[in-house]
Protein backbone atom coordinates (compact mmCIF):
# COMPACT_ATOMS: atom_id res chain seq x y z
CA UNK A 1 0.00 0.00 0.00
CA UNK A 2 3.07 2.56 -0.23
CA UNK A 3 2.47 5.72 -1.91
CA UNK A 4 4.52 4.45 -4.17
CA UNK A 5 2.02 2.38 -5.76
CA UNK A 6 0.22 5.24 -6.67
CA UNK A 7 1.55 6.50 -9.57
CA UNK A 8 0.94 10.51 -9.99
CA UNK A 9 -1.29 12.19 -12.21
CA UNK A 10 0.64 15.17 -13.85
CA UNK A 11 -2.41 15.82 -16.47
CA UNK A 12 -5.76 17.37 -15.43
CA UNK A 13 -7.91 14.56 -17.39
CA UNK A 14 -5.48 12.23 -14.99
CA UNK A 15 -6.28 14.14 -12.29
CA UNK A 16 -9.72 13.46 -12.76
CA UNK A 17 -9.71 9.97 -13.28
CA UNK A 18 -7.71 9.59 -10.13
CA UNK A 19 -11.24 12.06 -8.61
CA UNK A 20 -13.16 9.60 -10.19
CA UNK A 21 -12.02 6.33 -8.85
CA UNK A 22 -11.90 7.99 -5.18
CA UNK A 23 -15.22 8.83 -5.54
CA UNK A 24 -16.29 5.77 -6.52
CA UNK A 25 -14.64 4.40 -3.19
CA UNK A 26 -16.31 6.34 -1.35
CA UNK A 27 -19.77 5.69 -2.72
CA UNK A 28 -19.11 2.25 -2.54
CA UNK A 29 -18.22 1.91 0.78
CA UNK A 30 -21.69 3.35 1.83
CA UNK A 31 -23.11 -0.47 1.46
CA UNK A 32 -19.44 -2.51 1.37
CA UNK A 33 -16.37 -3.37 3.65
CA UNK A 34 -13.28 -2.25 1.47
CA UNK A 35 -12.07 -6.10 1.23
CA UNK A 36 -15.75 -7.12 -0.70
CA UNK A 37 -15.01 -4.04 -3.16
CA UNK A 38 -13.93 -5.24 -6.68
CA UNK A 39 -11.68 -3.11 -9.13
CA UNK A 40 -14.24 -3.67 -11.60
CA UNK A 41 -17.00 -2.43 -9.38
CA UNK A 42 -14.99 0.45 -8.84
CA UNK A 43 -14.04 1.03 -12.34
CA UNK A 44 -17.62 0.57 -13.71
CA UNK A 45 -18.96 3.37 -11.05
CA UNK A 46 -15.90 5.89 -11.61
CA UNK A 47 -16.79 4.88 -15.44
CA UNK A 48 -13.26 3.73 -16.47
CA UNK A 49 -12.14 0.72 -17.52
CA UNK A 50 -10.23 -1.45 -15.84
CA UNK A 51 -6.79 -0.89 -17.45
CA UNK A 52 -7.63 2.29 -16.69
CA UNK A 53 -7.36 1.40 -13.27
CA UNK A 54 -3.81 -0.56 -13.45
CA UNK A 55 -2.65 2.40 -15.33
CA UNK A 56 -3.14 4.65 -12.10
CA UNK A 57 -2.99 2.01 -9.29
CA UNK A 58 -0.94 -1.28 -8.78
CA UNK A 59 -3.98 -2.64 -6.80
CA UNK A 60 -6.97 -1.55 -5.19
CA UNK A 61 -5.15 -1.12 -1.61
CA UNK A 62 -2.80 2.12 -3.67
CA UNK A 63 -6.32 3.91 -3.38
CA UNK A 64 -6.04 3.89 0.89
CA UNK A 65 -3.45 6.63 1.46
CA UNK A 66 -5.68 8.80 -1.03
CA UNK A 67 -8.51 7.74 1.04
CA UNK A 68 -6.53 8.91 4.43
CA UNK A 69 -5.66 12.01 2.34
CA UNK A 70 -9.59 13.22 1.93
CA UNK A 71 -10.63 12.03 5.19
CA UNK A 72 -7.82 14.37 7.14
CA UNK A 73 -9.29 17.12 5.24
CA UNK A 74 -12.78 16.64 6.23
CA UNK A 75 -10.57 15.93 9.88
CA UNK A 76 -9.39 19.21 9.90
CA UNK A 77 -12.11 21.47 8.43
CA UNK A 78 -14.40 19.73 10.90
CA UNK A 79 -12.13 20.79 13.68
CA UNK A 80 -11.87 24.18 11.97
CA UNK A 81 -15.50 24.74 12.85
CA UNK A 82 -15.16 23.89 16.22
CA UNK A 83 -12.85 26.19 17.00
CA UNK A 84 -14.80 28.80 15.68
CA UNK A 85 -17.41 28.12 18.30
CA UNK A 86 -17.87 29.98 21.45
CA UNK A 87 -18.28 28.26 24.05
CA UNK A 88 -19.54 29.59 26.94
CA UNK A 89 -18.04 27.22 29.90
CA UNK A 90 -16.08 24.01 29.91
CA UNK A 91 -19.14 21.73 30.51
CA UNK A 92 -20.59 23.58 26.80
CA UNK A 93 -17.32 22.71 25.67
CA UNK A 94 -16.90 19.37 26.86
CA UNK A 95 -20.30 18.49 25.63
CA UNK A 96 -20.17 19.62 22.47
CA UNK A 97 -17.07 17.85 21.54
CA UNK A 98 -18.18 15.05 22.56
CA UNK A 99 -21.49 14.92 20.69
CA UNK A 100 -19.98 16.71 17.30
CA UNK A 101 -16.77 13.26 17.43
CA UNK A 102 -19.88 10.65 17.66
CA UNK A 103 -21.60 13.11 14.94
CA UNK A 104 -18.11 12.88 12.92
CA UNK A 105 -17.25 9.57 13.12
CA UNK A 106 -21.31 8.28 12.30
CA UNK A 107 -21.41 9.80 9.09
CA UNK A 108 -17.89 8.72 7.97
CA UNK A 109 -18.52 5.30 9.74
CA UNK A 110 -17.64 3.29 6.96
CA UNK A 111 -14.29 5.12 5.50
CA UNK A 112 -13.45 5.15 9.02
CA UNK A 113 -13.48 1.44 9.66
CA UNK A 114 -11.71 0.97 6.68
CA UNK A 115 -8.67 3.40 7.42
CA UNK A 116 -8.73 2.44 11.17
CA UNK A 117 -8.62 -1.52 10.46
CA UNK A 118 -5.89 -0.98 7.82
CA UNK A 119 -3.73 1.71 9.52
CA UNK A 120 -3.14 -1.51 12.03
CA UNK A 121 -1.98 -3.46 9.01
CA UNK A 122 -0.10 -1.30 7.28
CA UNK A 123 1.62 1.43 9.59
CA UNK A 124 2.97 3.30 6.64
CA UNK A 125 -0.47 4.81 5.89
CA UNK A 126 -0.36 6.92 8.71
CA UNK A 127 2.85 8.45 7.17
CA UNK A 128 0.98 8.81 3.81
CA UNK A 129 -0.90 12.38 4.71
CA UNK A 130 1.65 14.96 4.65
CA UNK A 131 -0.52 18.06 5.10
CA UNK A 132 -2.42 16.68 7.89
CA UNK A 133 -0.85 16.10 10.98
CA UNK A 134 -3.52 14.12 13.41
CA UNK A 135 -1.00 14.99 16.22
CA UNK A 136 -1.43 18.40 15.90
CA UNK A 137 -5.58 17.95 15.19
CA UNK A 138 -5.46 16.23 18.69
CA UNK A 139 -3.76 19.16 20.13
CA UNK A 140 -6.24 21.39 18.55
CA UNK A 141 -8.91 19.92 20.47
CA UNK A 142 -7.22 19.68 23.74
CA UNK A 143 -7.03 23.95 23.44
CA UNK A 144 -10.44 24.29 22.92
CA UNK A 145 -10.97 22.90 26.20
CA UNK A 146 -8.05 24.16 27.73
CA UNK A 147 -9.97 28.12 27.22
CA UNK A 148 -11.16 27.58 30.42
CA UNK A 149 -7.88 27.05 31.86
CA UNK A 150 -9.86 29.20 35.22
CA UNK A 151 -12.22 26.45 35.54
CA UNK A 152 -9.70 23.09 35.25
CA UNK A 153 -8.40 22.85 38.72
CA UNK A 154 -5.70 20.11 37.90
CA UNK A 155 -2.09 21.00 38.66
CA UNK A 156 -1.11 19.97 35.27
CA UNK A 157 -4.26 21.26 33.05
CA UNK A 158 -2.94 20.40 29.54
CA UNK A 159 -2.51 16.62 30.88
CA UNK A 160 -5.90 16.27 32.09
CA UNK A 161 -7.34 18.16 28.42
CA UNK A 162 -5.19 15.24 26.29
CA UNK A 163 -6.87 12.35 28.47
CA UNK A 164 -9.96 13.75 28.46
CA UNK A 165 -9.97 14.53 24.42
CA UNK A 166 -7.94 10.38 24.36
CA UNK A 167 -11.09 9.23 26.04
CA UNK A 168 -13.88 11.16 23.70
CA UNK A 169 -12.46 9.57 20.47
CA UNK A 170 -11.09 6.06 21.98
CA UNK A 171 -14.71 5.69 24.08
CA UNK A 172 -16.98 6.77 21.04
CA UNK A 173 -14.53 5.07 18.11
CA UNK A 174 -14.93 1.82 19.87
CA UNK A 175 -19.05 2.48 19.90
CA UNK A 176 -19.61 3.86 16.56
CA UNK A 177 -17.46 1.33 14.60
CA UNK A 178 -17.56 -1.88 16.41
CA UNK A 179 -21.14 -1.62 18.14
CA UNK A 180 -21.40 -5.37 18.67
CA UNK A 181 -17.92 -6.53 19.94
CA UNK A 182 -15.93 -6.24 22.64
CA UNK A 183 -15.91 -3.69 24.63
CA UNK A 184 -18.61 -1.61 22.98
CA UNK A 185 -21.20 -4.25 24.22
CA UNK A 186 -19.53 -3.92 28.22
CA UNK A 187 -22.31 -0.65 27.87
CA UNK A 188 -25.74 -1.43 26.81
CA UNK A 189 -26.92 2.31 25.66
CA UNK A 190 -26.00 2.99 22.01
CA UNK A 191 -23.34 5.70 20.38
CA UNK A 192 -25.47 8.55 20.46
CA UNK A 193 -26.54 8.22 24.03
CA UNK A 194 -23.09 7.00 24.86
CA UNK A 195 -21.72 10.54 23.60
CA UNK A 196 -23.95 12.42 25.81
CA UNK A 197 -23.11 10.27 29.00
CA UNK A 198 -18.99 10.39 28.16
CA UNK A 199 -18.66 14.46 29.49
CA UNK A 200 -20.86 13.80 32.64
CA UNK A 201 -18.21 11.62 33.64
CA UNK A 202 -14.67 13.31 32.35
CA UNK A 203 -16.57 16.92 33.86
CA UNK A 204 -15.56 16.02 37.03
CA UNK A 205 -12.03 14.25 36.27
CA UNK A 206 -11.33 18.16 35.05
CA UNK A 207 -12.44 20.10 38.22
CA UNK A 208 -11.85 18.23 40.94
Amino acid sequence: MPTKNVFLPKQQRSQDTQRKLLNALHFCLQDKFFEHITIKELSARAGVSVGTFYRRFKDKESLLPLLYQDFGNDLSQWVTNLELIEFTNLKEALEKVSVETYQFLSTRKSVFRTLHLNSRLHSELLDSDKSVDRKVIYRRLVEILLRFRQEITAEDQSKVAEVAIFMIISGLLDKVLYPTLTPAIACEIDDAEFSIELPKIILPYLTI
